[in-house]
């Protein structure tokens, strides 16, 4: 398929249900809030931790519980992860909470959608050593901490539903473009799209891989090498001829129609980026989810 001159190919991305648990981190600033919600979406991917933290967007503080500029957070893992691994992990990562300054976090799970609540306050106000109290901040029901800084504020609650992971893989002059298309990407998502996280990469976007191995069979993920240039001459890739480098862009969302919107936004930023060459998204034969999200229908999505 041509879109707006960069050729994209008819196929479909290969998507997994996630557990989410989107939570909102205000703070003073909206500075202090990106950066305390870059630290608490920590070091995630599931190659390697149990749990994946992504950023979706800012929030004005006329739109928070306390009136505070905030940022919503998708802590998430694929749902054969199981719930309560996926419990735990959250509480694990929620408990470093009182150790940022000026920060407090509140449930942000879309009404009607939880399927599961996960009890915060009993796990993360024990920090408190009996000197917590009960708030009602905003129609949240939650707990007062005192820190350092002043008085941090956590839900008592926080709501997990299904969503939907995202991923497309981007075919660049070289890999200079890669990294300047996964920024704008980054950028469109979060400034634009509602419901659409992207992952806590330094550049946005990821040098893939592929589910299992073919030579080293015992490991859960390897290299995807029909991604990889310096394969060319040893194994078929994927790689147009102009191409000289790969970039993967992936994403969670709140639902499938909320996928296809960050998909969208994602495509229009390579088309817009000097250097793209091809679009395509990874298959893996069922292998990673059983939802596919067909890129002809991505491109008619009105973003």
């Amino acid at each position: 398929m041509n879109y707006r001159g960069l050729v994209i190919e008819d196929t479909y991305c290969e998507c997994t249900d996630v557990y989410i648990a989107r939570v909102l981190l205000t703070a003073i600033s909206e500075s202090v809030a990106i950066h305390e919600a870059a630290y608490l979406s920590g070091w995630s991917i599931i190659t390697s931790v149990p749990i994946q933290g992504c950023i979706e967007g800012f929030v004005p503080s006329a739109e928070t519980p306390d009136g505070r500029p905030g940022v919503l957070i998708q802590l998430n893992a694929p749902t054969p992860v199981g719930a309560e691994p996926f419990r735990r992990a959250v509480l694990e990562r929620l408990y470093i909470l009182p150790h940022l300054p000026t920060c407090s976090l509140f449930d942000a799970t879309p009404e009607g959608r939880a399927e599961d609540w996960i009890d915060v306050a009993a796990h993360v106000g024990r920090w408190g050593d009996g000197f917590e109290r009960d708030v009602v901040i905003g129609g949240h029901d939650a707990l007062s901490i005192p820190i350092m800084t002043g008085d941090q504020v956590v839900d008592r609650k926080i709501g997990v539903c299904i969503g939907t992971d995202g991923v497309l893989e981007i075919f660049a002059r070289d890999a200079a473009s890669c990294v300047a298309g996964a920024q704008e990407a980054v950028a469109r998502i979060v400034r634009d799209v509602r419901d659409v996280a992207v992952f806590n990469y330094p550049v946005g976007g990821i040098s893939g891989a592929k589910v299992g191995g073919t030579t080293y069979t015992e490991e859960g993920v390897t290299i995807n090498e029909p991604f990889c240039p310096s394969l060319r001459k040893i194994v078929k890739t994927k790689i147009p001829d102009a191409a000289n480098a790969v970039i993967e862009f992936p994403m969670t969302a709140i639902s499938e129609a909320a996928v296809r919107l960050g998909l969208k936004a994602a495509i229009d930023a390579f088309t817009d980026t000097p250097g793209s060459v091809e679009i395509t998204a990874p298959s893996f034969g069922g292998a990673w989810g059983g939802r596919h999200v067909y890129l002809r229908d991505v491109l008619e999505v009105d973003g």
